[in-house]
C-alpha cells in the first residue's frame, strides 16, 4: 500500500467519491489499523463507508490461475474482518464497512471464536459483507450467521458474472435487501 495521505484523499472525496476502497492486507491487524487509521477517521467524519477489498496476492508460476482468489485472497478476507472487529471497529464506532467475498467466510467462524473467547461476537449493523462470486450455499450459511441486513450483492466482474436470481434462493425480499435496502445503508447510513 502506498503512504498515507489523508489530505489527498479528502480532495478526492470532495470530488464526489462515495467513500474509499482498501486492501484487506493492509488492514490484517492492529499495527495495519494504526497506520490507516487518518483514512478511516475521514471517513467516519464524512459518514462515508470503507469497502474491504483483496489486496495483492503474488503467487508462483507453479500455482493454478483460480489459486490467488481461493487461498491467499480469501485469508486476507478472513484476517480482516477479525482484525476490524478487534483493532477496527473500538477506534472508530461510527464506520460502516463492506467486506468483499462474504469476508473470506470469517463470519462462519463465530462460535468458535465464543468457544475461545469466551464472548459472543455481536451483530454490527455497521459491518456488511459482499456477496462476490459466491452462490446460495455460502449466502444461506451467512445470513444465517450474520442476519439478512449484512449482506449486499456484488460480483467477481469481469471474471464471473453476477448471479442471476440475486436473491440466493431466499426468496425476493432477500433480493430486495441485498440489492437495494443493504446496499442504500452501507452507502448512505440511512435505512
Amino acid at each position: 500500500m502506498r503512504d498515507i495521505d489523508a489530505e489527498a484523499t479528502a480532495k478526492d472525496l470532495d470530488r464526489g467519491f462515495a467513500g474509499l476502497q482498501l486492501p484487506a492486507n493492509s488492514l490484517a491487524d492492529a499495527a495495519g489499523y494504526e497506520r490507516c487509521a487518518p483514512l478511516l477517521d475521514l471517513l467516519e467524519e464524512r459518514d462515508l463507508p470503507l469497502f474491504v477489498h483483496p489486496g495483492p496476492a503474488p503467487g508462483s508460476s507453479t500455482d493454478p490461475a483460480w489459486w490467488p482468489a481461493m487461498v491467499p485472497y480469501v485469508q486476507q478476507m478472513h484476517a480482516s474482518w477479525h482484525a476490524f472487529r478487534a483493532f477496527g471497529r473500538p477506534r472508530h464506532p461510527r464506520l460502516r464497512v463492506c467486506f468483499a467475498l462474504l469476508a473470506g467466510l470469517a463470519p462462519l467462524h463465530g462460535e468458535r471464536f465464543t468457544a475461545r473467547s469466551g464472548h459472543q461476537q455481536p451483530t454490527d449493523p455497521g459491518m456488511f459483507v459482499e456477496t462476490s462470486s459466491y452462490g446460495p450455499t455460502a449466502v444461506d450459511a451467512i445470513v444465517r450467521a450474520l442476519g439478512i441486513d449484512a449482506v449486499v450483492q456484488g460480483s467477481d466482474r469481469p471474471y464471473a458474472e453476477p448471479p442471476r436470481h440475486p436473491g440466493y434462493g431466499l426468496g425476493g425480499a432477500a433480493a430486495y435487501a441485498f440489492r437495494i435496502a443493504n446496499p442504500r445503508r452501507l452507502l448512505t447510513g440511512e435505512g
